[in-house]
């Protein structure tokens, strides 16, 4: 084919009841040229005889049955198999991620092809649906116009959640982007975790929030589960380690890497309100990091009113905080 092989990675876990929808959605793309590659996590279901099925009605899928170790290490797996010429010696020049229990427009990688090829850039990025139901779509994308950015940009925006974001699956990527990166194991909060070094790997970034990839909203997934588990307590680390590289590496961005360490803390405080989780000593490390910065980042004009509000709201103590917190989260839920 004259088009460019692109690779999709597909990890997969417990997930019988999304796949099918999901690798459909993929192997009827506009862009034709593909190579998915179904990473089974040692899934326990029927996954695995799902993954092998779709092997013998279409050619272009390829299936990597491993032990269980994580998202992360499915992903992993994926690249590395490409990286060391394991699937074909035709590597492909492009990746893309998408998640097992979600979907993809027909148009997704062809919309992403061209944003990246008629931009020269080296990561593009599209919107996203969040799934709520059949028949719920919420459309959060802020900016439906193309926007090339250069890595500092892309940084900035990451610090701030603003139009470029740390997911890893509303994106098309050179595949040498990720020739020294990989996902950390035995970590959730990935996506975090690598967004700002992938971001820096890149010289120039394209978004359109156009919509073209279905993110599934499942309460009792592990990012979104209600009940309290101590791993939410990571993404404060990931959220500091982020900040910390790029204070060090882009100190021009360091008031907007502070910012992050507020939002992971605020967001953290967040589950806790959720859960109605209690840890005073967490509570009061996390208010002491959150006071050390407030004077900045309420002064300063980029950063959310959402976390303005929460610094405020803080300030008067974490009960409150819950308050205030939970009539904001059953509001933002109806909508």
């Amino acid at each position: 084919m004259d088009e460019p092989l692109i690779n999709i990675i597909v990890p997969v876990y417990g997930v019988e009841k999304y796949l099918h929808k999901c690798v459909d959605s993929i192997l009827t793309q506009t862009y034709k040229n593909i190579r998915v590659i179904l990473v089974d996590d040692g899934s326990h279901d029927k996954c695995p005889q799902i993954c092998d099925e779709y092997t013998a009605i279409d050619g272009r899928v390829t299936v990597i049955h491993r032990g269980n170790g994580g998202l992360s290490a499915a992903r992993n797996n994926g690249l590395n198999a490409l990286a060391s010429g394991a699937l074909s010696k035709n590597k492909g020049d492009y990746v893309a991620f998408v998640d097992s229990d979600d979907y993809v427009a027909p148009d997704y990688l062809e919309f992403l092809y061209k944003l990246l090829i008629e931009n020269n850039c080296d990561i593009a990025q599209c919107g996203h649906y969040i799934v709520f139901s059949e028949s719920r779509f919420v459309d959060k994308g802020k900016c439906q116009q193309t926007l090339v950015l250069s890595k500092d940009q892309a940084l900035e925006s990451l610090c701030y959640n603003g139009v470029w974001d740390v997911t890893m699956w509303n994106k098309l990527y050179k595949l040498d982007i990720f020739e020294d990166i990989r996902f950390p194991e035995g970590f959730l909060y990935e996506d975090t975790a690598v967004s700002h070094l992938v971001a820096a790997k890149a010289e120039k970034l394209v978004v359109n929030m156009t919509p073209k990839y279905y993110y599934i909203q499942r309460y009792n997934s592990t990012a979104n589960s209600m009940a309290w588990k101590e791993y939410k307590y990571q993404f404060i680390e990931v959220g500091d380690k982020m900040a910390d590289w790029i204070s060090v590496h882009y100190p021009a961005l360091s008031g907007a890497a502070n910012v992050k360490r507020v939002f992971v803390r605020l967001s953290t405080l967040s589950q806790m309100a959720n859960s109605n989780h209690r840890d005073k000593a967490r509570i009061s490390e996390m208010m002491s990091v959150i006071k050390k910065y407030r004077k900045a980042i309420l002064h300063d004009p980029k950063a959310a009113k959402r976390d303005k509000l929460g610094i405020i709201t803080m300030s008067f103590g974490f009960t409150l905080y819950c308050l205030v917190w939970k009539l904001y989260y059953k509001i933002a839920r109806r909508r």
